[in-house]
């Protein structure tokens, strides 16, 4: 089909452009910012909440790009490890507000939201997770 020079010239382009690819996508794990681990349980009525959607959003972030928030979901104890993205866990170091949702279906499923809004859509809960410290911060929520 192809002709040895022809061959010949389109082999190193095609290996030139995947190179160029594979440092243009390897390129944003090196623009992450600091992080620090996070982990906890969350309570309801002093019983773990399990299938619970906990976001941390950074509000003292100087580089807004750098701003997304950490989640994770509670396992069947309450506990959490929160995640910056799906290869690397952390959240920035600082001031963060809190908000935490269980969908009636648990956190796999969109549904009804099952906690008081004072803890989602009219969350006030602010955390400092520390650069340096264990940053173990728990969550006992009421229902009432």
């Amino acid at each position: 089909m192809f002709t040895n020079a022809l061959r010949v010239q389109i082999v190193p382009l095609v290996c030139g452009l995947l190179l160029i690819l594979n440092a243009g996508c390897s390129g944003n794990s090196a623009q992450k910012p600091e992080l620090a681990e996070v982990t906890g349980t969350v309570t309801l009525d002093g019983k773990p909440l399990s299938d619970a959607i906990i976001d941390f959003f950074p509000q003292s972030t100087a580089d807004k790009s750098q701003s997304r928030a950490s989640s994770a979901a509670t396992d069947t104890e309450g506990k959490y490890t929160l995640r910056y993205d799906n290869n690397t866990s952390g959240a920035i170091p600082g001031e963060h507000l809190v908000r935490i949702s269980k969908p009636d279906g648990g956190a796999e499923v969109a549904g009804p939201e099952t906690l008081p809004a004072r803890y989602n859509e009219q969350t006030t809960m602010q955390v400092t997770v520390s650069k340096t410290a264990p940053n173990q911060i728990d969550f006992d929520l009421k229902s009432k």
